[in-house]
């Protein structure tokens, strides 16, 4: 069952505190944004003050605000119109501070879902017993969720009671971390960030907004992603107050509650940052990736120092975790796999990753045309990996007893990349109804057989003549074997 909701009419709310008031003294609280547009469409009117100290916006959020879309602003004029008051709220306020791209934008009301459907009409009830609608702005979407409260965390996974409210206050109270937990209100041009998350941005801090285990045990999900907001990719790490820290290692069991999906989704962001092995590091210290991955795990493996250089160049989440799993055994890995509920591409990309660790083609232009068209975008990753495998002595389940040094892998890295593109795109260029015209073979396995052995050679070879290839079958033999062993376009 969903949430039980209790709804209150909404309410124009004025901050009265003194803390307030003298956040407020020096702004314009009834500018409506005057020359803040360049003239192509109207900045909102102003909607509801809210019950939070305020502040200018810093110079960088006003930039991103005058270069608004104007379908957002028309949205926002629109609440405000009805007497309601909307704040931009979520990632957006963090992500424009940190001078990153703003792909999402979450809009705050003071309305109640229905009455935002009577002015919406068009709009999406993507949550609607959590009070979020999802309105329509020309070709974007803004999730648009209603002020509220929530209490009785039972399951720790989401709350049973949601009352809808007008207090910004303690909507941003119920937040996970102090840099997600500011609001804009975009007709004053004034920010509201009443846990300090804009010091925290500059001290690079990562910070639970009230008490830490609280806010946890909430939701556990807000593990994964405190660990996921850790990575701030070239700026570096940014690491937990001792608080979140301890709260971190200390509530690692609530992942239990939480849906595999989630995780999962929260994992993939985890492993495609440019710090993931500092961060899985950090995840292994706190007892948290042996859960996540449901195993246990060695700090002092070679295997985090392989991550940290390959991420250095590739942040290919899926790679990034074919490589945390390349010391384990097959089984194992499609087990985990299954658990975390992974797409089916997800899956055979890491399985096949894993199983071609150890394989390396020879160091001969045809092994290296064959390897390159069956792996596709696939062949550089692969010879990186092999590489890291070798120089930081990763021991493989079953490892072929090979040779390869790291000077004979950068020489196949090398030829690899300079190799011109297959002709005629590497399609096979005698089809089934030629081999069985010039054979008589019928249809069958050994016509599939025959097909791929000199689909392979035409590989090998670079061949694009349909003459050529008629020669070369002329010259193999293959009358006297049903064709099982013949040459395949695979590999290993």
């Amino acid at each position: 069952m969903g949430p039980t909701a209790h709804h209150s009419h909404p309410t124009s709310w004025l901050c009265q505190s003194p803390t307030c008031d003298n956040a407020l003294a020096h702004l314009d609280l009834n500018n409506t944004g005057g020359d803040a547009m360049d003239g192509q469409h109207d900045w909102p009117m102003a909607g509801n003050l809210s019950d939070v100290a305020a502040q200018q916006c810093p110079p960088k959020m006003i930039k991103w605000l005058q270069n608004l879309d104007s379908k957002l602003l028309s949205i926002i004029n629109t609440i405000a119109e009805e007497g309601g008051g909307v704040w931009i709220v979520g990632g957006a306020p963090r992500d424009v501070m940190l001078g990153a791209n703003v792909t999402d934008i979450d809009l705050a009301v003071d309305f109640d879902p229905q009455k935002m459907l009577t002015i919406f009409s068009d709009a999406i009830e993507t949550g609607v017993d959590f009070g979020t609608l999802t309105l329509r702005g020309g070709d974007s979407m803004y999730e648009c969720t209603t002020l509220r409260t929530e209490s009785q965390y039972v399951d720790g996974r989401r709350p049973q009671i949601v009352n809808w409210g007008t207090s910004l206050e303690q909507d941003l109270q119920r937040r996970d971390f102090t840099i997600n937990a500011m609001a804009i209100d975009v007709s004053r041009m004034i920010l509201h960030d009443p846990h300090n998350g804009i010091d925290d941005l500059e001290r690079g801090v990562l910070r639970a907004v009230g008490h830490a285990s609280l806010r946890l045990a909430e939701d556990g999900l807000r593990i994964m992603r405190a660990y996921r907001f850790m990575d701030r990719n070239e700026a570096g790490i940014w690491y937990p107050d001792n608080n979140l820290a301890q709260a971190l290692s200390q509530k690692r069991t609530m992942l239990s509650n939480v849906a595999p999906e989630r995780i999962w989704n929260e994992f993939k962001k985890i492993l495609s940052g440019k710090n993931a092995s500092v961060v899985l590091t950090l995840m292994l210290k706190d007892g948290v990736l042996d859960i996540v991955l449901n195993s246990e795990w060695n700090l002092e493996s070679p295997i985090f120092e392989a991550i940290s250089e390959f991420t250095l160049n590739n942040a290919d989440y899926l790679s990034v975790l074919s490589i945390l799993l390349s010391e384990t055994d097959r089984d194992q890995i499609v087990d985990l796999l299954n658990d975390l509920k992974v797409s089916k591409y997800e899956r055979d990309y890491v399985i096949g990753t894993v199983s071609r660790m150890g394989h390396l083609p020879n160091n001969v232009i045809g092994e290296i045309r064959v390897h390159r068209h069956v792996l596709g975008e696939q062949a550089a990753n692969h010879l990186q990996l092999e590489y890291l495998i070798r120089k930081f002595s990763i021991v493989l389940p079953q490892r072929p007893n090979d040779e390869f040094s790291l000077q004979q892998i950068e020489q196949l890295i090398n030829k690899s990349s300079e190799l011109p593109p297959l002709k005629p795109n590497g399609k096979s260029i005698l089809d089934g109804n030629q081999l069985m015209n010039l054979t008589a073979i019928t249809r069958g396995p050994k016509l599939g057989h025959l097909k791929s052995w000199l689909h392979r050679i035409q590989i090998e070879r670079d061949i694009q003549s349909e003459q050529e290839m008629i020669q070369i079958l002329s010259t193999i033999v293959w009358q006297n074997s049903e064709g099982d062993e013949w040459p395949k376009v695979q590999f290993p």
